[in-house]
């Protein structure tokens, strides 16, 4: 079994050992499956998928594009294997509340919304509807509570009513009026109290009276980075109030390819810039029809406000996938400045010590010097600039101030990035150093 998983992983760098192991089990254990099963019960994107079986064709059925079976040989070979299943997601993602689900499936049968694509939509399952309620309730966001929600195409809402009547208030923006249409209207027929509908555009200001007057705030925004800090935006004011932000939460679900996890950390620096600490992120929570290209899953950041939560005065008119997204197109950049402060006249006037630090640096840190450049001025100060096979870093000295200022950027995630500090702390024999993580 290990020589297999391992000439798959060696054409597959982006699953890990586990997730290999668990795909063939899929494959040993249901008869026949659908591309689009394959990528629903896996979270996993359809290309990702396609280059896996594309590894194993001997293993599997030739039965048509769509169809994913064992072959003989393969039922054979997986056969003797003791194979483990792997779980695609921590949450557990069972229907405890029977009656409960059945309401659920049958409201959205009833008030079926079809999704825009002008908008971002792509529906949930409903069991995906339903787990989102049941975690609101898991987690204590319902008794008494305001809730709102900024876009509810998959009648969210209404399910949570459905699960725990205690809140104290619902309210759905949407910028879509059949959702709101479907929403008010099942509300009335269900007889669910406190629900409100607001026809709302997220890239246009809030109304004063919504600032400050909820306690949770749930949203799947459009995946692009300006999507979601405006969402993000929103949201902190939705929350909001003069007295702070203890105990108000943000349920926010996001989606991407694994294979650009770029993107997410983008998403993290645009969740650190409203001060947001990340209490809980569940890995592939949310599946959809459609979506192939994310797997047809998204994540779930469980987001938790403080008194350090403040707004970042965000406002753009192109949040969509299919919109111009400069920000998106542009590299991942790690960019990182220091000013480091105390260090002795023999270091900073010395090329090759300054040269021997900055080398330790990049040593320590992984990074890959391909050239070097250094400018001397009057007065002993110099310019050393290292050419990175990721990027550059760049020193000025001013041996008259005992000071140093590095500027460091690269195209990929920085080694280590934590220690940075510490390491030009040691390496310049100074204890005074002034950190800056720059977006």
């Amino acid at each position: 079994m290990n020589n297999l998983v391992s000439k798959i992983k060696n054409n597959n760098p982006d699953l890990k050992a586990a997730e290999i192991e668990g795909l063939l089990y899929l494959l040993k254990t249901k008869a026949s499956l659908t591309n689009q099963e394959f990528v629903t019960l896996t979270g996993i994107p359809k290309e990702t998928l396609k280059q896996f079986k594309k590894c194993i064709p001997d293993l599997l059925e030739r039965s048509g594009d769509d169809s994913v079976s064992l072959s003989e040989k393969g039922k054979n070979d997986l056969g003797s294997l003791q194979l483990k299943s792997f779980k695609w997601s921590l949450y557990p993602g069972e229907i405890g509340h029977k009656e409960s689900f059945k309401k659920v499936y049958e409201i959205r049968n009833k008030y079926d919304i079809s999704p825009r694509r002008e908008f971002d939509q792509f529906l949930a399952t409903p069991e995906t509807s339903y787990m989102k309620s049941e975690i609101l309730c898991e987690k204590g966001m319902v008794d008494g509570k305001s809730i709102a929600f900024i876009g509810d195409d998959d009648l969210n809402s209404l399910t949570l009513g459905i699960l725990d009547p205690s809140y104290k208030n619902i309210t759905v923006f949407d910028i879509d009026a059949q959702v709101l249409d479907s929403v008010k209207k099942a509300a009335e027929k269900i007889g669910l109290k406190n629900i409100e509908t607001v026809s709302y555009d997220a890239r246009n200001k809030l109304d004063k009276k919504y600032l400050g007057k909820f306690d949770v705030v749930v949203f799947d925004p459009p995946y692009t980075k300006s999507g979601v800090t405006l969402f993000l935006e929103r949201a902190v004011e939705l929350l909001g109030n003069v007295t702070g932000f203890e105990g108000k939460y943000i349920f926010m679900y996001y989606g991407n390819s694994f294979k650009s996890p770029e993107k997410v950390l983008k998403i993290q620096e645009v969740i650190n810039r409203f001060n947001l600490n990340i209490e809980d992120k569940i890995e592939k929570f949310s599946r959809y029809t459609g979506a192939d290209s994310i797997g047809s899953a998204s994540s779930l950041y469980i987001l938790k406000a403080s008194k350090f939560t403040h707004l970042i005065n965000f406002d753009s008119k192109r949040i969509y996938t299919y919109e111009e997204q400069k920000e998106e197109k542009f590299p991942f950049v790690d960019h990182v400045a220091f000013k480091v402060f105390d260090v002795k006249n023999e270091i900073l006037k010395s090329k090759n010590k300054v040269l021997s630090a900055l080398g330790k640096v990049c040593t320590a840190h992984k990074l890959k010097v391909m050239d070097k450049k250094i400018t001397s001025f009057k007065g002993g100060g110099m310019t050393v600039t290292f050419v990175l096979a990721n990027s550059n870093l760049v020193a000025h000295t001013w041996p008259e101030f005992g000071s140093v200022h590095i500027d460091l950027i690269t195209c990929s995630p920085i080694y280590r990035k934590d220690d940075l500090p510490a390491t030009i702390s040691e390496v310049f024999e100074t204890q005074k150093i002034e950190t800056f993580y720059i977006e």
